[in-house]
Order: structure tokens, then sequence, then C-alpha cells
């Protein structure tokens, strides 16, 4: 679980950024430096890099996690989807997918998101690494 000095991070939101529309559509962020923002492609986090930081958003970077979609991460925790439900809904309207991150499977296929996010977000403090996956407890078949 990725955790910062004030609240555990408890979603990482997926948008689809296949044009620079979806930056029109994106609400702006409650409150500066709340919710952290990574893409999985360079030049679409170029070109949409200073309109996602004016909206009030941290851009943390490019993490190396690729979609069959271009893709942009939020990392959202429980405390703001229940103190700003009106710019929830609206982000919740953009979403292509949300991840409950209190799940370790979820932390396992989005670590390198993850850690992009903890190591560059301001204020974090931790992530919780991805446990390997556990053996194989079959005998081998020949």
């Amino acid at each position: 679980m990725v955790t910062t000095d004030d609240h555990e991070v408890g979603l990482c939101v997926e948008v689809a950024v296949d044009d620079g529309s979806w930056v029109e559509r994106l609400p702006p962020a409650p409150g500066t430096g709340s919710v952290s923002v990574s893409f999985d492609d360079v030049e679409l986090a170029a070109r949409d890099r200073t309109a996602v930081t004016d909206l009030g958003y941290v851009v943390v970077g490019t993490a190396g996690v690729r979609h069959t979609d271009e893709v942009a991460h939020l990392l959202v925790s429980q405390a703001l989807v229940e103190q700003h439900t009106r710019w929830w809904r609206a982000l919740l309207d953009l979403a292509t997918r949300v991840y409950d991150l209190r799940f370790g499977p979820v932390q396992f296929a989005l670590a390198d998101v993850l850690r992009l996010h903890a190591d560059q977000a301001p204020g974090t403090t931790s992530v919780t690494p991805p446990r390997p996956p556990a053996p194989s407890r079959r005998p081998p078949t020949s």
C-alpha cells in the first residue's frame, strides 16, 4: 500500500489518454498536490504535463507499464473520495478502470506505477513491496 504523511492512497484510477481531449474533461484537483499522475508513454506525458499540472495535479513521470490503450494513472486517497464527492464522480466519468490498492494482486500488477508515485510524489513515505508468487505445490509433470 502506498502511504503519505496524512493518509493512505487507496485507489488507482486509470484514464485513457489517446488524444488530448481527456484533459478538457479532467476535473481540477481538490487541493494542491493531493493527487499524483503518471503516464505510460513519454510522448503523452510531454504533451499533457502542463495542462494536468495547471489543473492542480502532480505529474510524477512515466511508468514502465504498457497497455493496449495509452493511459494515465491517478493515485487518490479514500479521504479525497469521501470529502470531494462531486470531483470523484467527475473523475469516475472519465475513468476506464479503478483499482482498489488494498488488494495485493493489484499492488503486484501495478508495482511499477506505485513505485513511481512513491518515489516522486511529495509527502510519500513508503510502499509495501509486492509479494513474490507462491511456489507451486504440484509435483512436476513428465
